[in-house]
């Protein structure tokens, strides 16, 4: 709450400062010539207003991402898999990643390749009813050659199976199941 407060104050910082330098500038164009008087104070109103946008746009998208992590976890498991891969998406990026979500189809086995400084991961994003098996690990490891990644993880609403819990920890694999997104996501916002 004190993160979304803090943002709530400096967008309204920024409006502010714009309000005070558009009609300050109103101002001294007020003492210019007629014609040119209604140009500048039109641009100026158009700048303005368009700089406000951009700054709501930004708000609002700021607002709706807090509010798509917040989502619960029986609203994650109605998410479609493109949903799910883009609260995983917002999720990183809040967290310091770049994050680059890979095409539909052809990813060579990543949904998501996330970087900070030096070190990429790439993600299998599986929102699943049933428990995750063995593809989903062999999936990501092959991702993890093709994208020279560094780490590489299976994020699931579900659960793992054994053996993908087994074949996870024999190529070096993190899982994230949905009690780590309780913990790692939701725990955090």
């Amino acid at each position: 709450m004190k993160s979304l407060l803090k943002k709530l104050i400096s967008y309204a910082v920024v409006i502010v400062i714009i309000s005070a330098v558009i009609t300050g500038l109103i101002c001294y164009i007020a003492k210019q010539n007629t014609i040119e008087k209604i140009k500048l104070i039109f641009g100026l109103i158009v700048i303005a207003i368009t700089a406000l946008m951009f700054l709501m746009n930004r708000f609002i998208k700021y607002l709706s991402n807090i509010r798509y992590l917040r989502s619960s976890l029986s609203a994650i498991d109605k998410m479609s898999g493109e949903q799910f891969e883009q609260y995983l998406k917002v999720y990183f990026e809040k967290i310091g990643y770049k994050v680059e979500l890979t095409p539909l189809s052809n990813d060579y086995g990543a949904d998501l390749i996330c970087t900070k400084k030096n070190e990429v991961v790439v993600i299998q994003a599986k929102r699943y009813e049933g428990k995750v098996g063995n593809a989903a690990i062999q999936q990501v490891v092959a991702a993890r050659d093709y994208y020279e990644a560094d780490k590489c993880m299976v994020i699931t609403n579900s659960y793992f199976t054994k053996n993908a819990d087994s074949l996870a920890v024999a190529n070096d694999v993190i899982l994230w199941d949905r009690d780590d997104i309780e913990r790692n996501i939701r725990g955090r916002i």
